[in-house]
């Protein structure tokens, strides 16, 4: 793990409440705040409400995370907006008539051919296939340098930025 006050990386971090923020900390850092101690229930039942909203947020869809390196080797074309007008030109459609065409909102289509909407997979699906394009493409094997805050900035970092 790596304290988010120092930056050092150490087997362990404890959580601390500094300055009203809870942060983890390193045995060397945690000295600046006070311990967090974690909330211990004293045999309470959840109400029938809670326990339902729970339960239907455990069955909602998980997205995948685009920023994954680690996810399918498929990928956005990059010109993904310019693809997309000169396919829906090319089959004499207007935004409107496209927009209907694909059930989505005016509002959506405009978003997407200005390049504001990073459509998701289901999205993508539907102007495939209605566009008749591949808005999807193969990346390759090449791995991406690791970039050196892949675990966050921590208040080190800005500290020795300053200096």
């Amino acid at each position: 793990m790596q304290c988010e006050m120092c930056g050092q990386d150490v087997p362990f971090c404890k959580k601390v409440r500094v300055e009203r923020i809870v942060m983890q900390l390193c045995s060397k850092c945690e000295r600046f705040g006070e311990d967090v101690a974690p909330k211990t229930s004293q045999n309470k039942t959840t109400p029938t409400i809670v326990s339902q909203r729970l339960e239907k947020r455990e069955s909602r869809p998980v997205y995948r995370d685009v920023f994954d390196t680690n996810d399918t080797s498929v990928a956005i074309v990059t010109d993904i907006a310019k693809k997309i007008t000169q396919a829906r030109n090319s089959k004499h459609l207007t935004k409107k008539e496209f927009a209907a065409r694909i059930n989505e909102k005016l509002s959506v289509v405009v978003s997407l051919e200005r390049g504001e909407l990073n459509p998701d997979d289901k999205l993508i699906k539907k102007l495939e296939k209605e566009l008749g394009v591949n808005l999807r493409e193969k990346i390759s094997d090449v791995k991406p340098e690791k970039r050196k805050y892949d675990q966050g900035i921590t208040l080190g970092d800005f500290i020795k930025k300053e200096k």
